[in-house]
């Protein structure tokens, strides 16, 4: 294949990507699965074929996430640890905050975040109409984050606001530069944290990090604050966003909501499969260590790529009608969390909270129906997939 033939001018910050980003991936997958972008930084290569993004990202040595910036184009909004480092030290860095996130670390959770679900649909259960972004998606994933970090719940605004907008708004805009300023002043905030436990530990996150090594040695306060700003970030954002792409798609499919009504122990795997339907973390960029070969294209040293994790998602030669819903497949092997040293190390708590959402939604009220022409979707999805607005009515409930 010529370089002519790899040439595809891949821009996910587009409003025309955001209306379709899945029938891009199509496009590229069947055309050429490893594409050369111009869009932004001087060109970058984009993998959307499921082996070649689950080969490179298991290839750390190679496929780099040492880096400024994951994001394409660099924009620097902090550094986020363990996610923008590389094995041994990304797995030392996980092994830090790893008590927050085991198995039985997250069943505990539980009984707080089914709290947090039933207070925000308490909220608006009796109304008889909500906007289920602001109503719902936003303020669960937004009060366990501040939980899991020892902040005040009713606080959650103050993290999740910025957040948002800097993930939903495409690089260039107003918006995401106001973002990026009020993340800084988030940084700070969270600095100040990290400081304050160093003299007086409460055994919230800041304290573990105080308490906690790499490799023989203490975490300095900047590696402190990189960590907590990831576990701020990847509390929040994805979680926010799969709940609002689960909602409006089963207002879509009744019948599979129907079947998830009547039998909710059918919800678990339904939240694998719409996670992997629609993965509210389109991909992430690596750095090329050394010149390379992959899906037939030569890569050279210091070149960027980025890892469609949402296209391979829907790859026909791993899933069996990957354009459909489908609650019966047996093994389901999406990268909607990622995969290896770098899988998103609360994907647990992620899809708890996603599963107790759905089983308090559709308990609560199930006739919910989405006003489609009010739907506002996400400015920009080169980031996150997913709604900015969600207005829906239903049968008014008794609180509680």
């Amino acid at each position: 294949m010529d370089e002519q033939d790899v040439r595809y001018d891949f821009d996910h910050h587009s409003a025309e990507f955001a209306a379709d980003p899945w029938r891009v991936y199509r496009d590229l997958r069947q055309r050429c699965p490893v594409a050369h972008s111009t869009t932004y930084d001087g060109g970058f290569w984009v993998l959307s074929a499921y082996r070649d993004v689950r080969r490179a990202t298991l290839d750390t040595a190679v496929f780099s996430s040492d880096l400024d910036d994951l994001l394409i184009p660099e924009e620097n909004p902090g550094r986020l640890l363990p996610v923008q480092s590389d094995p041994p030290l990304a797995t030392a860095y996980r092994a830090v905050i790893n008590p927050l996130f085991t198995s039985a670390a997250v069943r505990r959770l539980e009984p707080s975040i089914r709290r947090c679900v039933d207070a925000a649909i308490d909220a608006f259960a009796a109304v008889g109409s909500a906007e289920l972004i602001v109503d719902l998606a936003m303020p669960v994933p937004g009060a366990v984050t501040m939980c899991l970090v020892g902040w005040p719940e009713s606080e959650w605004l103050d993290v999740v606001h910025p957040i948002r907008e800097f993930s939903t708004h495409p690089s260039g805009s107003r918006e995401r530069a106001a973002a990026a300023v009020a993340l800084a002043g988030l940084r700070e905030r969270v600095t100040d944290n990290v400081r304050h436990r160093v003299t007086e530990p409460d055994g919230d996150l800041a304290s573990l990090l105080v308490a906690g090594s790499v490799r023989g040695r203490p975490l300095t306060e900047a590696e402190m604050v990189d960590i907590m700003m990831m576990v701020l970030f990847g509390g929040v954002d994805t979680t926010v966003a799969a709940i609002g792409n689960m909602v409006l798609y089963l207002d879509e499919d009744r019948e599979l909501r129907r079947q998830l009504i009547q039998d909710p122990r059918l919800i678990s795997g339904a939240v694998e499969e719409l996670l992997r339907y629609q993965a509210p973390v389109q991909g992430f960029a690596r750095l090329v260590t050394e010149d390379t070969e992959i899906g037939g294209q030569r890569i050279t040293q210091g070149e960027k790529v980025f890892l469609a994790w949402a296209a391979a998602n829907r790859d026909p030669e791993v899933f069996t009608d990957p354009d459909d819903v489908r609650l019966d497949r047996g093994r389901n092997p999406h990268l909607a969390f990622g995969i290896g040293s770098h899988r998103c190390i609360g994907a647990t708590l992620a899809k708890l909270e996603l599963r107790i959402v759905l089983e308090r939604l559709l308990a609560r009220i199930p006739d919910y129906r989405v006003d489609r022409k009010s739907v506002h979707p996400t400015p920009s999805c080169g980031t996150t997939f997913g709604s900015r607005r969600i207005p829906v009515t239903f049968t008014p409930t008794d609180v509680g």
